[in-house]
């Protein structure tokens, strides 16, 4: 059975989620670890300052994450309207009934209201001639750097950043050394740069379970953040299901892991000459082998929500470079187009019931601060 008494101190975080909205307090930092319910938690804070007439904004990283917010909103909380403002070239989409799409700074509402866009349309918007927001909503705030927060200092009076801290930071491309010792340096995510920062009036709270996560992955992934939380699923309450073999395949050992837990490693040897230096075809082989022999072994998947049969749609494969994922797609034949093979930046905020996953260190003899980022290797 879950673990139904956590909901308890979730529902507290909510509780103060909501207590800041009634407040006058200037930012409020949400730590959400995994599949924790921030999107649910920041609906519900929306929709409470929308209740008490309030101007809200919300600022999304990708124009997929602000396109996914209001769907959210639509469908939990429909009486309440909501403008989706996107830019003029992008062909206006049915995200539900109670959305709007607008395309003009011109058509923004007046009063109280709800309007959605991505951080960069925020950014270069002319509001001197409109009512000021009353309060800002910034999902997946951990990715966004300190640069392009101060670009959305003029929205609203008030933040509310709600993220992963365990995110991958801000891909900056170039040089940021002479930066390393600034007290706000532009590259950071920045609710490090706000928490760092004892100047600042920041108040944080922290969601302390995961829904997404079993519970030993939740114990393996635990050292990478700086607050504790708990996975939802008890333990061992989810895991794979293999009828036995017809006969023996070199990475049965791996999969008969995942039968009493949910992780599984599975390494290869190291090549006379050494690892390949530009493409590693065996690696890629391999991981496309085990999405292989999981869907020809009719692998059965146990969940709170009971038993289900393995589809190659409920699979998900990750590498950190492309030229990986491309080696593996093509290893995957007729499958590919079911199995979605993505880098961990993609991945972000996305689920699949079994995950491969490639070490970001295979292969890798020299390791920059890219191959060694905590968010790649968690």
């Amino acid at each position: 059975m879950p673990q139904t008494h956590l909901a308890e101190g979730r529902n507290q975080v909510l509780t103060a989620l909501l207590e800041h909205v009634e407040r006058a307090d200037a930012l409020l930092v949400l730590k959400a670890p995994p599949g924790s319910g921030k999107t649910f938690v920041t609906t519900r804070a929306v929709a409470l300052a929308m209740h008490r007439k309030r101007r809200v904004a919300v600022a999304a990283q990708t124009n997929a994450q602000a396109d996914d917010f209001c769907r959210r909103m639509a469908a939990e909380f429909p009486r309440i309207p909501v403008h989706r403002w996107a830019s003029a070239q992008r062909g206006a989409l049915q995200l539900g009934d109670s959305v709007t799409w607008i395309t003009r700074t011109a058509d923004l509402p007046a009063g109280p209201c709800v309007v959605v866009a991505t951080s960069a349309k925020w950014a270069v918007a002319d509001l001197d001639a409109h009512d000021p927001f009353d309060v800002l909503f910034i999902d997946e705030a951990w990715q966004m750097c300190w640069a392009d927060f101060m670009l959305l200092g003029t929205v609203a009076p008030r933040f509310v950043l709600v993220g992963d801290p365990g995110q991958i930071a801000p891909v900056v491309p170039i040089d940021v050394s002479r930066w390393q010792t600034s007290r706000r340096p532009p590259h950071v995510p920045a609710p490090e740069v706000i928490l760092r920062d004892r100047t600042l009036p920041v108040r944080v709270i922290e969601l302390p379970v995961s829904t997404r996560l079993p519970h030993d992955t939740c114990a393996m992934v635990q050292s990478f953040y700086d607050f504790a939380f708990e996975s939802w699923s008890a333990p061992g309450e989810r895991r794979v299901l293999l009828p036995p073999a017809a006969t023996a395949h070199p990475v049965d050992d791996a999969l008969a892991l995942l039968t009493t837990g949910s992780v599984a490693l599975m390494t290869l040897a190291t090549p006379p000459g050494g690892p390949p230096m530009e493409e590693d075809v065996a690696l890629a082989q391999a991981a496309a082998e085990v999405v292989r022999r999981l869907l020809d072994r009719q692998a059965r998947v146990v969940t709170e929500e009971g038993e289900t049969t393995l589809r190659p749609e409920d699979i998900g494969v990750s590498a950190t470079h492309r030229v990986m994922n491309t080696r593996i797609t093509d290893a995957l034949g007729a499958l590919a187009p079911k199995v979605r093979v993505d880098t961990p930046e993609r991945w972000q905020g996305l689920e699949r019931k079994v995950m491969v996953a490639v070490h970001p260190l295979s292969g890798v003899t020299q390791p920059t601060p890219f191959d060694l980022s905590t968010g790649r290797s968690a």
